[in-house]
């Protein structure tokens, strides 16, 4: 978690960062916006996938919204590719949903609580339809080729050797306990590092664009006290981004890694 304060205006985020298959982003989450009880809580949706975030709501207590989200569409549009292609694109998919670039429990968590307390809720990501569009620009033929052959996976010769080992014992197989080892701020700017360094544009389009939209959000759409809510993926884009409006200096302070 961090805490960004503009200097200019001084109005606070306090900025939670999550994996999407983890219980315990989720109750960070209400624990944090029950000890703040901030004016806004800013989550990282779009209004379609709030709607349907809602729904759920309504019917059951489950995980997640059935259905219609922006993580169904990326997962079917993924597998069809994956049947031409084979397994690497499950491999990158698994990365997405894994490491906080599709919404999950702990967005549901802000939503409940942002209701218990009063507070403003804003819908900070892009629409879903223009990120699935994105996606389909990014992903060439050449990327399928690339993570067909290499299986999907993150070589680790150039890692510290801590994180080195955490990454070879991960068993994708059993995501809820490979995001609980790997749920760290280091682990997870290494994976995004090789999606860079591999995908450079289904980066740009997954992460970089939606980071600059958020930023833009938190900082002018949520006055006075706010908690905002994001896949652990976005934080190190956003941080910079907002110490960039504030002169390149100073706004940021982590409070956990």
């Amino acid at each position: 978690m961090s805490y960004l304060r503009d200097l200019r205006t001084g109005n606070e985020v306090y900025l939670i960062g999550t994996a999407h298959v983890s219980k315990k982003s989720a109750e960070e989450v209400r624990d944090v916006i029950q000890a703040v009880r901030p004016d806004t809580v800013f989550v990282e949706l779009c209004e379609k996938r709030a709607a349907s975030i809602r729904r759920s709501m309504l019917q059951d207590d489950g995980a997640s919204a059935p259905g219609g989200g922006v993580e169904d569409k990326v997962k079917e549009f993924l597998r069809v590719l994956g049947c031409v292609l084979g397994a690497g694109l499950k491999s990158i998919y698994q990365a997405f949903r894994t490491y906080g670039l599709d919404p999950g429990l702990e967005f549901k968590v802000a939503i409940e609580e942002a209701e218990k307390i009063g507070a403003k809720l804003v819908m900070g990501d892009r629409d879903q339809e223009v990120t699935i569009r994105r996606l389909r620009e990014a992903l060439t033929m050449s990327d399928f080729l690339r993570a067909m052959f290499s299986g999907g996976t993150i070589p680790t010769d150039h890692m510290p050797p801590d994180l080195a080992e955490r990454f070879s014992k991960i068993d994708w197989n059993d995501p809820q306990a490979a995001v609980e080892m790997m749920k760290t701020r280091r682990a997870v700017a290494e994976v995004t590092r090789h999606l860079r360094t591999d995908f450079p544009k289904v980066a740009v389009a997954m992460v970089d664009e939606r980071d600059e939209m958020m930023t833009n959000g938190l900082l002018h759409k949520c006055p006075g006290r706010t908690v905002a809510v994001v896949g652990m993926a976005h934080m190190d884009g956003i941080e910079a981004r907002w110490r960039a409006a504030q002169g390149g200096e100073g706004g940021v302070t982590q409070l956990s890694q």
